[in-house]
């Protein structure tokens, strides 16, 4: 009869520790009736759900960009998205199971790590990382800071940043300076200054390599890794 991984145990007891007063409505590691019904890595007890509880700061944003990241872990589906160690080249790819994921991250096992209690990287985590093109409105009743003169406010992209997050479908000369500084650190890019499938995808490739968000977005984050 399947058991529980001790791997996935220790994930749940780590987010806990963690963050001991998190939500835990959609925790999980055995399968229910529904897994049952088909295959699912919750039948063989080597999958963990861990609810998405970002008040308490256990924010799926943020176990899922470390699970992918661990050794033990196969693939993991978060927020209508799904990461394959086996296709990692690739990325984040579109979910397009019934359950999107948004109330937990979904976290897949190999079957040889299932006694592996290695601390996971979550019991020490500071916070979510936030999408390239997150931007932090100036508090309420307060103005926002003015750039100082010939640069960019803290936090931006740095010197030379549009202020505009460049993405598909866009034209122009940052983009082309963007598809420059690519190709000047070895991408395979052309240089035409349409943001298209090709810088697309390369965009993402280089996010992959940087650790940030892949979501093709040259946002003041990816500008300040290309530039800074």
């Amino acid at each position: 009869m399947s058991s529980p991984a001790a791997a996935c145990r220790q994930a749940l007891a780590d987010a806990t520790r963690r963050w001991p007063n998190r939500k835990k409505a959609s925790d999980g590691i055995m399968g229910d009736a529904r897994h049952q019904a088909r295959k699912s890595d919750h039948n063989l007890g080597n999958a963990v759900d861990i609810t998405h509880d970002p008040a308490s700061g256990c924010d799926g944003d943020l176990i899922a960009s470390l699970a992918i990241r661990d050794s033990r872990v196969t693939y993991v589906i978060w927020n209508k998205r799904i990461y394959s160690k086996a296709r990692a080249a690739e990325g984040w790819r579109p979910y397009k199971g019934t359950n999107p994921h948004t109330k937990h991250c979904h976290i897949s096992i190999r079957s040889d790590a299932r006694g592996d209690t290695r601390t996971w990287a979550w019991a020490s985590a500071q916070g979510a990382p936030a999408p390239d093109t997150a931007q932090k409105p100036p508090p309420a009743n307060k103005p926002a800071p003015k750039p100082p003169s010939g640069g960019h406010a803290p936090g931006t992209g740095g010197a030379g940043y549009p202020n505009t997050p460049l993405k598909k479908g866009m034209k122009g000369a940052a983009v082309r300076k963007v598809q420059a500084r690519l190709r000047a650190l070895g991408w395979d890019i052309g240089v035409d200054g349409i943001f298209g499938s090709e810088t697309d995808r390369v965009v993402r490739a280089f996010q992959r390599r940087r650790a940030l968000l892949d979501d093709g977005i040259v946002g003041p984050r990816t500008w300040k890794a290309l530039f800074g």
